[in-house]
């Protein structure tokens, strides 16, 4: 089953987006610290939209982009009085055009990718294309920000470890290992939601890549971003060699 499809219908009751939701007062932050006062932007792997829901209180006309036709129709449905407009495309490679003018690529002031997104990206090859995707979807001068997991990370919280939670409606079981040489975390979801008087069970295996510090930003120089800030997620400090999650700063040049 494609991951992402039934796992949608659950994805905010089990409280999922929460991280991108707190996201948003932390993105407030920088905009201050950077001086950005973006008007149209776009969030990467919106999910069901809580990001884009929480931009658009900030005055921020906001768009959304993922690979889940089931995501995107919890989000239409939750923005329907915002009008967002929504994109099903999948990364790492992706073209938004202009709908009056098909030689025209989509910009906008700001582009976001929180929670886990770019760790999707499997290899250094793919996670470059991600950020030369992005980066043509930027005006002159517009802000990149994402947040990803580091292999220490993947490593610490996922290998060998075993996670369930409980609620009226459902329940869930994540049972994670960790390929230390690759780098790369599977994680294996097993969900049980009632329906009716019984309970319907589906399975979704999800697998995710950690990158160095130096390799993300040798990446994103390539890509030809500046980078303005490196920091251990929701704070300002500089990430070290025992962060968990990084969140990273930077600008089209």
């Amino acid at each position: 089953m494609p991951i992402y499809k039934k796992f949608a219908l659950v994805y905010d009751q089990m409280d999922a987006d929460l991280h991108s939701k707190r996201m948003v007062p932390y993105c407030t932050k920088i905009f201050k610290r950077f001086s950005i006062k973006p008007s149209v932007g776009l969030d990467l792997c919106c999910g069901t939209g809580s990001a884009i829901s929480a931009f658009e209180k900030l005055s921020i006309k906001m768009s959304g982009l993922d690979q889940s036709a089931e995501m995107l129709a919890i989000t239409a449905k939750k923005t329907k009085k915002l009008k967002v407009k929504l994109y099903q495309k999948s990364l790492p490679k992706f073209r938004l055009l202009d709908l009056h003018d098909s030689q025209k690529i989509v910009q906008f002031d700001l582009v976001t990718s929180f929670y886990d997104s770019l760790n999707y990206m499997l290899t250094e090859k793919d996670l470059a294309t991600a950020f030369k995707s992005v980066y043509q979807h930027l005006h002159k001068d517009g802000w990149f920000i994402f947040d990803m997991n580091t292999p220490l990370a993947l490593k610490t919280i996922w290998d060998e470890q075993v996670y369930a939670g409980v609620k009226d409606t459902m329940a869930w079981v994540w049972e994670n290992e960790y390929d230390t040489k690759e780098k790369k975390a599977s994680c294996h979801a097993t969900f049980f939601k009632k329906k009716g008087k019984v309970w319907e069970r589906f399975d979704e295996t999800h697998y995710e890549k950690g990158y160095s510090n130096t390799t993300i930003k040798k990446l994103l120089k390539a890509s030809g971003f500046q980078i303005k800030g490196f920091y251990n997620c929701n704070t300002f400090e500089n990430v070290t060699r025992d962060s968990y999650r990084v969140c990273a700063i930077v600008q089209k040049k």
